[in-house]
């Protein structure tokens, strides 16, 4: 038998749809050979929890491809713990998560006065104050005696808030202070002491000094004020 013989035009038809083959299979490896290096590449860092528990992370991660460190809150641990310093944990970690990262609470700790379920915002500065301390308020009211000579309805006032004027002469602890003490605060009188304290057992515990700005009465301004006598 004679072989198939092509004319010139059926031949370069044939060589057009072999070259056509050959590119969509190319096309298709190449997409399928990037896909799986990109899916491949994973970074692992060790959990910082008792656990052990490590966190993955894709390298499409876009917080890794922008240089970012995502998923983490860094807050100061300071007062009645056995190691005060700066932290990183896992973002949605809680007050006691903080205190056990710091090795834990000492003793004498108060540890009733915080939120201990609260989140850890990134930034803060987790104080723990120490049972053993005096009452916050202790330092607030000074006795006076009225001047000699003097009767009337100024001798009935047997106390007096001190204000604190210029940075130095003390800080007032938001999460522990009465509203005596909380009124030794430059702008701060009865009332607006009265809302820190509704507004501090609505949050439970504050995190950062600047939440007082969420207190009505208190804006930017008096905020500012208030910021060098301020701690938590």
């Amino acid at each position: 038998m004679g072989g198939l013989e092509f004319t010139k035009n059926q031949k370069l038809a044939l060589v057009a749809i072999i070259g056509l083959i050959v590119i969509a299979v190319s096309i298709k490896l190449a997409r399928n050979a990037g896909s799986a290096q990109y899916q491949g590449v994973v970074l692992k860092e060790p959990g910082q929890g008792a656990d052990g528990v490590g966190v993955v992370t894709s390298d499409s991660d876009p917080a890794y491809s922008s240089g970012k460190t995502a998923g983490k809150v860094v807050f100061q641990v300071a007062g009645c713990v056995k190691s005060p310093d700066v932290y990183t944990l896992p973002a949605g970690s809680r007050i006691i998560d903080a205190i056990k990262a710091a090795g834990g609470a000492k003793a004498d700790a108060d540890l009733q006065s915080l939120n201990l379920a609260a989140r850890i915002e990134d930034g803060s500065r987790i104080y723990v104050p120490s049972s053993q301390s005096p009452p916050a308020s202790s330092a607030a009211p000074r006795s006076t005696s009225p001047p000699a000579g003097r009767t009337g309805k100024s001798s009935s006032r047997s106390s007096t808030v001190e204000k604190l004027r210029n940075p130095g002469d003390g800080v007032v602890h938001i999460n522990s202070a009465d509203a005596n003490e909380l009124q030794r605060l430059p702008g701060v009188g009865p009332s607006t002491a009265q809302k820190i304290m509704e507004y501090r057992g609505q949050i439970g515990h504050f995190t950062r000094v600047d939440q007082l700005d969420d207190v009505k009465g208190i804006g930017p301004a008096k905020l500012e004020k208030m910021r060098p006598f301020l701690a938590l």
